[in-house]
């Protein structure tokens, strides 16, 4: 594990260090926090410096716009579990009826970090391109006054082999499910800790956690996903975490706009049918062939940009969020 750690970080300083000059999109990528406790894959944290320029950056017309961006842009390590199974007596939602039900859930951890740790020694000159005040376009009208908030949710698909989505099931909160969870996951390590649902969970970011901070762990915020009446003939799962990152790509063109925030996809395969289900059937997928020319194309968990519901026409948003005050070269506007 040593050996790919530093050569994650290699690849990830040597990436910074090219993308500072050239401004280009390739990504750099980093494991954090060590894996302990249960927790089992972490989605480390993903970002390339035109994330990091966002609506600095001069953008054409014909390019998606990119935001955020530095200083607002923020971006948080994800460790978890295993989807999890719970037989509980609960009552029924549409009937209230009390009745045994098997539950599935994952329980996960947040650590906010500073993505311009990825530029490692390169990281103070990446800071000063960063805050280079010709890059940064004003905004007198509409100041911001409170720090943002971070809303984690989670979604659960079913899904056929070839990834076609089934059926969604959104999280819930339910406190009889949360209180389970806790005293088989964390009960034994003392009342301090707490496990927080998806509305316990939002709250305003703080600050980001540094690499080097021993004690990573115990600043970490814990919660725990919780999806009920789930297909039990399902064999392929896909939950897909947001909230994680304020970072958004806007596509199109006005009238036709496409909203897409960056979220973390994790994929889950369980062979067997829908008797006798146990949580030991159910196992992570690492990477996937998408195409069949055998090679691996994707490694989960990975960070994603996925449309969202939003409706979004905003006077001057291409004059502001590309950038455009600056002298330009882009097309102009008809």
């Amino acid at each position: 594990m040593a050996l790919n750690l530093n050569f994650l970080r290699i690849v990830a300083v040597s990436a910074c260090g090219l993308l500072i000059g050239a401004v280009s999109t390739c990504e750099a990528q980093i494991v954090r926090a060590p894996l302990t406790d249960g927790f089992a894959r972490t989605s480390s944290i993903s970002m390339s410096v035109d994330e990091m320029l966002g609506i600095r950056k001069e953008r054409s017309l014909d390019a998606p716009i990119v935001g955020p961006g530095y200083p607002s842009l923020w971006i948080a390590e994800v460790q978890f579990k295993p989807i999890r199974l719970r037989r509980l007596e609960l009552p029924d939602p549409k009937t209230g009826e009390v009745r045994k039900e098997l539950v599935r859930y994952m329980v996960y951890r947040m650590i906010r970090r500073d993505y311009t740790e990825l530029a490692g020694e390169e990281r103070a000159e990446l800071e000063k391109k960063l805050a280079d005040p010709e890059l940064d376009p004003s905004n007198a009208l509409d100041p911001e006054l409170l720090m943002p908030l971070q809303m984690p949710r989670f979604l659960l698909e079913t899904t056929e082999k070839d990834g076609t989505v089934v059926h969604g099931y959104p999280d819930e909160v339910s406190v009889a499910i949360q209180n389970a969870v806790f005293q088989r996951e964390m009960g034994r390590k003392g009342a301090d800790l707490k496990l927080l649902n998806s509305i316990e969970a939002i709250s305003e970011i703080s600050d980001p956690i540094p690499a080097k901070d021993p004690d990573a762990l115990l600043k970490a915020v814990y919660g725990v996903a919780v999806w009920r009446n789930v297909d039990p003939r399902a064999d392929f799962l896909t939950v897909t975490m947001s909230g994680f990152s304020n970072a958004y790509r806007i596509t199109g063109s006005p009238g036709q706009r496409v909203v897409e925030e960056k979220v973390i996809v994790q994929k889950f395969a369980r062979p067997g049918d829908q008797y006798l289900q146990e949580e030991m059937e159910l196992r992570f997928v690492d990477e996937e062939d998408i195409d069949a020319d055998k090679k691996v194309d994707v490694r989960y968990p990975v960070w994603r940009y996925r449309a969202k519901r939003a409706q979004l026409e905003i006077p001057e948003m291409d004059t502001v969020l590309r950038n455009a005050r600056r002298e330009s070269s882009a097309v102009p506007e008809n």
